[in-house]
């Protein structure tokens, strides 16, 4: 959702002074520092830390997260695919501890922070398990990881198409088809395969499902391919996009 309700906020500020300090943390300094930070930052007044509003309690250094997502925003789930099969390198459909530390490093690489001590990636790292890891497994699935980096479910291209398509005469439907088309055929080849289709297919499931994992992003993916992937070479072309759409028509688009 982008915010930090109630439920969070004391276990947010616990886990904060924990890595800023090497005291016990008392219930009574969370709550004090609690009740500072939002009498000083809550400036929506709704009693919930959103995450922008996060740049003014967290050290610089933890910023990089927030100044990647306001300068590098992911344009759409293609993005996000590319980036996910880069860091999910034991391939297990979700980034674990060891893989979101090289994600923080290269970020800060990035910005020109190089040579960060190990210790203080762990401490990023909890920082935003803590923040980002909403069923408290300890890692981040694909749907976290998109909240991470601010790709929200109204960016969703796929979804956009198919309410606006609800008004559409079907000759319209047919013309804006072709958006839908070239927005995941990022690499112009005339067919949506590997990182799009995977971006296609994750686009599709997301607004019937909370949680979405690489697993079933691939299983749904094979279904879509076993029905829909007429030539067998494992794309979609135009006319088999149509398919899945369920836009079946003999007009040439």
């Amino acid at each position: 959702s982008g915010f930090i309700d109630e439920d969070g906020l004391d276990k947010f500020f616990r886990d904060l002074l924990e890595t800023m300090t090497k005291e016990e943390v008392t219930d009574q300094m969370a709550k004090d520092m609690q009740e500072c930070f939002m009498s000083t930052y809550d400036d929506a007044g709704d009693g919930r830390i959103a995450i922008t509003e996060l740049a003014n309690i967290l050290p610089t250094d933890e910023n990089f997260i927030l100044l990647f997502r306001r300068k590098e925003k992911l344009e759409s789930s293609v993005d996000l695919m590319e980036l996910w099969r880069k860091y999910d390198t034991d391939r297990s459909g979700y980034i674990g501890k060891g893989e979101l530390k090289d994600f923080i490093s290269d970020l800060l690489a990035k910005k020109g922070s190089s040579n960060i001590p190990d210790q203080k990636l762990q401490d990023y790292c909890n920082g935003l398990i803590t923040i980002f890891d909403k069923n408290k497994d300890g890692r981040l699935g694909l749907k976290e990881m998109a909240r991470l980096l601010d790709l929200k479910e109204e960016d969703n291209f796929l979804t956009q198409f198919q309410i606006n398509a609800k008004n559409m005469s079907y000759k319209d439907k047919l013309a804006h088809f072709n958006k839908v088309f070239e927005y995941y055929d990022k690499g112009k080849s005339d067919a949506i395969e590997g990182d799009e289709l995977v971006a296609f297919v994750k686009d599709l499931m997301e607004p019937d499902m909370d949680d979405i994992t690489e697993k079933a992003v691939d299983l749904y993916k094979k279904g879509i391919l076993s029905t829909c992937d007429k030539n067998g070479d494992g794309k979609i072309q135009r006319d088999e996009l149509r398919v899945v759409l369920g836009l079946y028509t003999d007009v040439e688009l």
